[in-house]
């Protein structure tokens, strides 16, 4: 004889995920972490460049206006800047070309250790007007 259980007694189905759902969840989210922080950290060193840049672009500023004032730019052998929170390094020094730097400056924008794996490395830009950088992607120094 066949034993007939009650619906009332029965034990209703168990709910939450198994195992299985679960690994293609964590999956899924790796996958997409893997494609994702690459693209961010390029986001994030574009905005470190375009801080680079700025910082450049404003101390060639002082520098041309002490140049109208004095027909100098700023005398020394080497002058270097650092901005709290910034990951670059300023340095001013004489252009290649010359040893005064009363004639010509260079500004360089050079990384701060442990942030060196920019592609594109130092950026530069010379009171002539030349810009560049020293890494090896130069197709986005001053992009």
């Amino acid at each position: 004889m066949k034993r007939v259980i009650p619906s009332s007694t029965r034990q209703p189905p168990a709910q939450g995920f198994t195992l299985i759902e679960l690994m293609i969840v964590v999956a899924v989210v790796a996958i997409l972490g893997a494609i994702a922080y690459p693209s961010y950290m390029d986001s994030v060193r574009r905005g470190w460049r375009a801080e680079a840049r700025t910082a450049l672009l404003q101390e060639m500023q002082q520098q041309e206006r002490l140049y109208t004032q004095r027909a100098s730019y700023k005398t020394g052998a080497t002058m270097t800047k650092s901005e709290p929170g910034s990951k670059y390094d300023l340095a001013v020094a004489a252009c290649g070309g010359t040893t005064d730097a009363r004639l010509c400056i260079k500004l360089t924008a050079n990384l701060k250790p442990g942030f060196s794996d920019d592609a594109v490395g130092n950026i530069w830009i010379e009171s002539t007007g030349e810009k560049g950088c020293t890494g090896k992607d130069v197709s986005r120094c001053w992009q």
